[in-house]
């Protein structure tokens, strides 16, 4: 693939080997609101959002912005991704994680391209895995006793419900699977999973002392809370606003962690590898469509 120009704009340690990754590979890179004491002398530092219109891939991090539209960034800088926006040049190309659809069209009326990698299946399946790499490892690190005696329960039979089973199966847990449709079911149980019907989840779930939830739908309200054991563990692993009652699971004395950003944390420079490899898988397809 020939040289470009990226600009990575925020995010956490993931953006930070992220441009590390594409500076290596022979891209030139600039980094804006990026804690630069971690990056390599390969890849510039810009402090002025005018500099975005010299560059042709911009690269926002997954989740892109916060709430209010903020770019997500662990530095000081607070500044929206409209305003970003405005500074990129006709003809670019903006990727990022989660991008609202305000953002979309903003963009679009300016003549820049943009791509979501979040929503592209290489970069789902992948970034799949790592979190359910870094949910089992979470597990580990919260249990005092042997994963191989804890009732596993598992929400979900999505790409993160279907990689997690897997993994905590191979850590000798004994998991079950809950699902709704009746194809699902029979999967978890060619997998070597028990499955469980969602409409028998209230009779069955204080059984288990580890509920994984992966479901971004209010599943563990307040009722099912108080069917669970009290020395139970749940983590989240659902994208906001995740499917678990917090308030109510504190007032109950019932441990729940919203596991969220995992790949991040537990594993950034492969997170950061994934990211990079879509966005260059995107800028391939773009290539070979315009050269046709």
């Amino acid at each position: 693939m020939k040289r470009m120009s990226f600009l990575i704009a925020g995010g956490d340690l993931r953006s930070v080997y992220l441009a590390k990754a594409l500076a290596k590979e022979g891209h030139e890179v600039f980094a804006f609101a990026l804690k630069n004491e971690k990056l390599p002398e390969s890849v510039k530092t810009v402090s002025d959002i005018k500099e975005f219109e010299k560059v042709k891939n911009i690269i926002f991090p997954l989740p892109c912005c916060d709430r209010e539209g903020f770019l997500k960034t662990e530095t000081k800088e607070r500044i929206k991704l409209s305003e970003m926006v405005e500074n990129i040049s006709e003809g670019s190309v903006l990727m990022g994680g989660l991008l609202p659809k305000d953002i979309i069209s903003l963009a679009e009326e300016k003549g820049i391209k943009t791509f979501d990698y979040y929503h592209r299946e290489e970069f789902a399946v992948r970034n799949a895995a790592l979190t359910a790499e870094a949910a089992a490892a979470k597990l580990l690190e919260m249990l005092t006793e042997s994963i191989s005696t804890v009732p596993v329960l598992i929400l979900g039979h999505g790409r993160i419900g279907r990689l997690l089973s897997a993994i905590l199966k191979a850590l000798d847990a004994k998991v079950t699977v809950a699902a709704r449709r009746y194809s699902e079911l029979a999967w978890i149980r060619s997998e070597g999973m028990t499955p469980l019907e969602f409409r028998l989840l209230d009779a069955e779930i204080g059984k288990y002392k580890v509920v994984f939830n992966t479901v971004p739908a209010m599943v563990l309200d307040r009722e099912k809370l108080m069917l669970m054991d009290k020395n139970a563990i749940i983590i989240d692993l659902a994208s906001e606003p995740c499917g678990t009652d917090f308030s109510a699971a504190k007032e109950l004395g019932i441990t729940a962690e919203k596991a969220l950003g995992l790949p991040g944390k537990f594993a950034p420079k492969t997170a950061g590898e994934i990211v990079k490899d879509t966005v260059l898988n995107i800028l391939t397809e773009e290539e070979d469509e315009h050269g046709k």
